[in-house]
């Protein structure tokens, strides 16, 4: 490649040189510009290089995509004209303002949903800056990862914890409860006077027995492997099963359930039993999120992959942004009587069926779960130099 020097040398030597051995540096010079150009445009990270004025001179292919201006648009404009996001306009514009170097600053862009890793580095030329290198790369999947990675590690942690706790746990629960039963016998002997106060509170003790026991049934299911029957089931079926199981708990807390559901969509292999769980137990944290009224809303639809997926959508409290990473995590709780186990079994339970699970939310406006199952296609067949028909393949 030529070097600054060499290209100084030619200057310096342009009178006695002819014009051959111009048009040989000249085509060398066209592919060494080629070849960067090329280099600029295949970057993953988007670049703009301002002047020293601030105006663009310099924008790369996946810069124009983040934009989605072409860049003979963007060419000589101020930066701060550009079509940027306000999150990322008002970091480069502290930094062009001071003249500041940032480093790996992470923006998120509510408005896209995406997350943002961005550089900026001043151009220096004999001790002054000639301008900036503004860079931004989409971490966006990274960090989808990065939470899944989270996700997974943290039910693999409780997996490994040994389910005889739980089992010590319950062993002594059903101990008590069989005393507490033998007390009650022996309650219903004494004068009504004198029993009435200890009826009340041996119903106490029942009623935390109960809720200890709920708990530790949760953990079991939580840790021990899910045996799973599968059958082709339309989900459209089962939502509708599982609203109206819950029709007076919706009406106690004046909820409106909205159906929109897709009665195109193709059958997914499920179990039943275990789908409806999941769904359950995300139906009951939006009528939590939701006071003095509301509604959910459940969508069913074909993805553009083909794959179903079902939308619940709730105009409850929302989860704030920096907990919403966590919610899958075991014993995670905003609750004053959770156990933190809800939203791992719902995830445990979607991974197991083959499917994903994400969530969007935003405080004071509510919270969607989506949740996407694989649909069963059959394969498709490779040709090679003729059709093959249908009893052909069969046969084969």
């Amino acid at each position: 490649m030529q070097s600054s020097g060499f290209i100084q040398k030619v200057f310096d030597k342009i009178d006695r040189i002819d014009r051959k051995e111009i048009k040989v540096i000249l085509s060398e010079l066209s592919t060494e510009k080629e070849l960067y150009r090329l280099v600029f445009d295949s970057m993953i990270e988007g670049v703009i290089v301002t002047n020293r004025d601030n105006k663009v001179i310099l924008v790369n292919r996946t810069m124009e995509e983040f934009l989605s201006i072409p860049s003979s648009r963007l060419y000589s404009q101020d930066i701060l004209d550009c079509n940027l996001d306000p999150e990322i306009k008002g970091a480069i514009e502290d930094a062009l303002e001071q003249n500041l170097k940032i480093v790996d600053k992470e923006i998120y862009l509510g408005r896209s949903d995406r997350t943002f890793i961005l550089n900026i580095v001043p151009l220096l030329g004999n001790g002054d800056t000639e301008g900036h290198v503004i860079i931004l790369m989409d971490v966006t999947e990274k960090k989808m990862k990065e939470i899944r990675l989270r996700q997974a590690e943290s039910l693999a942690a409780l997996t490994t914890l040994s389910a005889g706790v739980a089992h010590e746990i319950k062993n002594p629960l059903t101990s008590i409860d069989i005393h507490i039963q033998l007390l009650s016998k022996e309650v219903a002997k004494l004068d009504e006077e004198n029993a009435k106060n200890m009826r009340n509170l041996i119903m106490i003790v029942k009623e935390e027995i109960e809720r200890l026991n709920s708990i530790v049934q949760d953990f079991l299911f939580a840790v021990r492997p899910m045996n799973l029957n599968l059958s082709l089931e339309n989900v459209n079926d089962i939502v509708k099963e599982l609203v109206q199981f819950l029709q007076y708990e919706l009406m106690e807390a004046d909820i409106e359930a909205v159906l929109e559901l897709d009665e195109n969509i193709p059958q997914v292999l499920v179990d039943p039993k275990y789908l409806k769980q999941a769904l359950l137990n995300i139906v009951k944290n939006a009528i939590e999120a939701i006071h003095d009224g509301g509604e959910i809303r459940i969508k069913t639809e074909q993805n553009t992959d083909g794959d179903v997926v079902i939308h619940i959508i709730d105009n409850g409290e929302g989860i704030p942004e920096n907990i919403i990473g966590k919610i899958y995590e075991p014993y995670f709780t905003t609750r004053k009587f959770g156990t933190g186990l809800g939203l791992v079994i719902v995830y445990k339970i979607i991974k197991e069926l083959g499917g994903d699970i994400q969530v969007k939310s935003k405080v004071g406006e509510g919270t969607r779960f989506s949740v996407t199952l694989p649909v069963l296609q059959k394969k498709k067949r490779l040709l090679t130099y003729e059709e093959v028909n249908e009893s052909q393949a069969i046969n084969r």
